[in-house]
């Protein structure tokens, strides 16, 4: 690992554990002591026995409220739709109540994608389950509040690493919540400096997450919902959690349907606004951010496809001094084949391991061997480094078809990058080059030719991964099915026997199992990228995962109740009759939306326990018993870049403000659940990525634009999901037709914004030359030379 640029190799990096990893027992301990307090003491309270539900009334899972709220796991026993007189809807309430009566046993063929992960459907009593699963996260959010504050204090190395390290825009208080304050006192342009544009945008990106949900709920929480409770027609009868939202109204309304229609207008122009506002912030950053790139990566760029007869240092060199007509190139670096070398890095880097172990254990005997070993390891390194050197002294030999070339003047490097070389667009291809820190020249050592099969392989893995995930859904839910459980395991059998424990366990266990699998999908990502595609950098690997995760969210759980028992026969249907998606999500979501009022509280608690970086703290215990605590706090550092990466956290961002536009009009309260899970986020990165975590390569807003780009993709969402809707409840199509219009007004907004230029300086820019006040970066590493050729 190499120290200063705070990345770990995506072949040598830990395959931790998840967030849900860590909360999922909290909930699973939570509800069996529960369970464990009504079976023996089944009097208190009035509370009935296990296993008996006379007391219940109707509702049969009224006494497992509580319990499956501590997981945020509505049962999958729950399936009635409330309100509508839909066929449709009729048939799925009458086959959800036969489910009802026999709660229990494992999942069936037909089962859909909502039931198998454990997505229920809205129905009466839903308030009570929604007010406890806020009070249990509320609660448990203020827990790990608590529990960060005392390890800050505690293990400040891990808690507070950049102010021993005086990397910080202020210290903090040492006061118990010192952090918060810290949080509230940073302002962005100081999370810039010291954390890089990337992290200093995601905390911008919370900001004005917080500003659309401001903007947009005020109406439609203090306006429109009283609206519908009051002048609804009270469509949604005893589910009081849904009186507030379109659920309560009436179809063929007279007029709330025309409000509607221009809401969502309203809603579209105001997110607008705010995100082009957002991109003229940006814009300034980021030509500040480009004006004050360090030498060398200002000054060079990564040329890809270099002919055969170019390939040595001196010979790119010449070539790019005669296509500019002087000596305008400093030095001409070619990516070299130095995998044998690396062996011999490897293998040297390990006695020294060896060594440092020994030294802190003060084991003298074993210091002095591995002294002897490393002296040789050292040998053969400056051997093997000698015999690269020589072979790609000549065109060839360990030449690849890559390389770095450094220019005297910023100018020219910007100009090479726009430039056609040859009529041959594969080859000289010219591009901005990543930090000298954070480059993988392992992929750039790759075969260009046998790379288009890994590539192929690659992308055939990550549409496996979304084949294969209600496969294994189901598989999950089969096998923690407590009726086939007891068929394999007789010790289940008691367990089996009393319907309330068997109605918890299928509603909870194979839940909190899902969630553990969920929260691998970030894993399973990083793999399929870092063996089958050429990154370049580890930031690259974070941008990918981005965008993979982002939409795997929004089709497993924005998108979860429309995809019905297959994805692919789902996909199928849309692809030969387009216009069904209207009607496909105005007649699924909208029956879960209390789904997602209680998906959002939960988040809250993940941001609690990221606060607490429980990993990163195991690790740097586990290393204080081996090594001193400075080593041992750079080894335990980055955090898990896989769940806890800027990459999985802007996808998560993007993806929980999307949610909570899609929804905003059928459940105005979402707007308030989001606007508190964005204003924890700016308090929990706020600190973490200034004053606690090591400062990441940076892209410069590369990940901020991405969230963008996504957030304006969820609004053709938001439109088509409204549109279907107004066409579907009311009997006149203009509101409809009004609310589908503003799809035409997005599409041309959408194309401008992606028309905008912001990945490098213009040329005017260029002629003018850099600000005499913009201040130059510090350069992590001074050449593009792979480090295993440095002396």
């Amino acid at each position: 690992q190499d120290s200063s640029s705070g990345s770990t190799p995506c072949t040598e990096r830990f395959l931790v554990p998840t967030t849900s990893i860590v909360y999922a027992p909290l909930s699973m301990v939570f509800a069996w002591v529960t369970i464990a307090c009504l079976a023996l003491f089944p009097s208190i309270h009035g509370v009935p026995q296990v296993g008996d539900l006379s007391g219940l009334g109707d509702d049969r899972n009224s006494a497992l409220l509580l319990l499956q709220s501590s997981a945020n796991v509505l049962p999958r026993t729950r399936q009635a739709a409330h309100g509508g007189h839909h066929p449709r809807r009729e048939a799925a309430f009458a086959a959800s109540v036969a489910e009802i009566l026999q709660p229990t046993g494992p999942p069936t063929a037909n089962e859909t994608a909502a039931e198998m992960s454990g997505v229920a459907l809205n129905e009466a009593g839903d308030l009570e389950a929604f007010l406890s699963a806020l009070v249990t996260n509320s609660v448990m959010l203020g827990v790990f509040f608590l529990v960060a504050s005392c390890l800050r204090q505690r293990y400040p190395m891990v808690f507070s690493g950049n102010v021993a390290a005086n990397h910080v825009p202020f210290t903090p208080e040492e006061s118990f919540f010192g952090w918060w304050s810290a949080s509230s006192k940073l302002t962005i342009d100081e999370a810039v400096e010291y954390a890089g544009l990337d992290q200093a945008m995601l905390l911008s990106f919370a900001q004005d997450a917080m500003k659309i949900l401001a903007t947009v709920g005020a109406p439609l929480v203090l306006i429109v919902g009283p609206m519908h409770c009051f002048f609804g027609g009270n469509r949604a009868g005893d589910d009081n959690l849904s009186k507030w939202g379109m659920a309560n109204v009436i179809d063929e309304h007279p007029w709330l349907y025309w409000l509607h229609a221009f809401v969502v207008w309203l809603v579209v122009i105001t997110t607008q606004r705010i995100v082009y506002d957002s991109m003229r912030g940006f814009l300034t950053r980021r030509n500040a951010w480009l004006h004050g790139m360090p030498a060398p990566r200002s000054t060079t760029v990564l040329v890809e496809g270099i002919p055969d007869d170019k390939c040595s240092d001196q010979k790119l060199k010449e070539y790019f001094d005669k296509i500019f007509g002087g000596a305008v190139v400093e030095k001409a670096l070619m990516i070299k084949d130095t995998s044998a070398l690396m062996d011999k890095v490897k293998a040297r880097d390990k006695v020294q391991l060896s060594l440092d172990a020994a030294t802190f254990k003060d084991e003298k005997d074993n210091i002095a061997a591995c002294k002897q070993a490393l002296a040789l390891a050292e040998t053969d390194v400056k051997a093997a480094r000698l015999g690269v050197r020589k072979q790609s002294a000549d065109v060839g030999g360990t030449n690849l078809t890559c390389g770095f070339v450094t220019f005297k003047n910023r100018r020219d490097a910007e100009l090479a990058k726009m430039m056609a070389f040859t009529p041959d667009a594969d080859e000289f291809t010219v591009e901005i080059p990543p930090d000298p820190t954070d480059i993988i020249y392992a992929d750039l050592q790759r075969d260009p030719s046998a790379q288009r099969v890994r590539d192929f392989i690659g992308y055939c893995l990550i549409a496996g991964v979304f084949w294969a995930y209600m496969p294994c859904v189901l598989g999950i839910s089969y096998f923690t099915s407590l009726e086939n459980l007891q068929a394999y395991v007789p010790a289940f059998k008691a367990l089996a026997d009393s319907p309330s424990i068997a109605a918890l366990w299928d509603g909870l266990v194979s839940s909190l199992a899902l969630q553990l699998f969920i929260g691998f999908v970030p894993t399973f990502f990083v793999l399929i990228f870092c063996n089958f595609f050429v990154l370049k950098a580890e930031a690259w690997v974070q941008h990918r995962i981005q965008d993979w995760y982002f939409y795997f969210q929004v089709v497993f759980v924005l998108l979860v109740t429309a995809i019905g028992s297959s994805l692919m026969k789902t996909a199928e249907q849309l692809a030969e009759h387009p216009t069904m998606i209207f009607s496909l999500l105005a007649e699924t979501l909208p029956l879960a939306t209390h789904f997602y009022l209680n998906y959002l509280p939960l988040q809250w608690v993940t941001h609690g326990q990221n606060l607490t970086r429980i990993v990163s703290l195991f690790k740097f215990k586990a290393f204080s018993a081996i090594y001193e605590e400075p080593q041992a706090k750079e080894m335990s550092e980055p955090e898990d870049q896989d769940y806890y990466g800027l990459g999985s956290r802007s996808a998560r961002f993007a993806f929980m403000l999307v949610l909570s536009l899609v929804f905003c009009s059928l459940s105005p309260l979402i707007t308030i659940l989001g606007f508190i899970n964005f204003f924890v986020c700016r308090k929990v990165y706020g600190y973490l990525v200034v004053f606690a975590e090591t400062k990441k390569p940076d892209l410069g807003g590369v990940f901020f634009c991405t969230q963008l780009h996504h957030l304006q993709q969820g609004m053709f969402l938001y439109i088509i999901l409204m549109t279907g809707v107004l066409l579907q409840r009311d009997t006149h199509t203009y509101p409809g037709l009004i609310a589908g219009s503003s799809l035409v007004y997005m599409y041309f907004s959408y194309n401008k914004f992606r028309g905008i230029r912001w990945q490098s300086l213009c040329f005017q820019e260029l002629v003018e030359g850099s600000k005499a006040s913009e201040k130059k970066r510090v350069a992590s590493r001074d050449t593009y030379q792979q480090p295993e050729l440095c002396d």
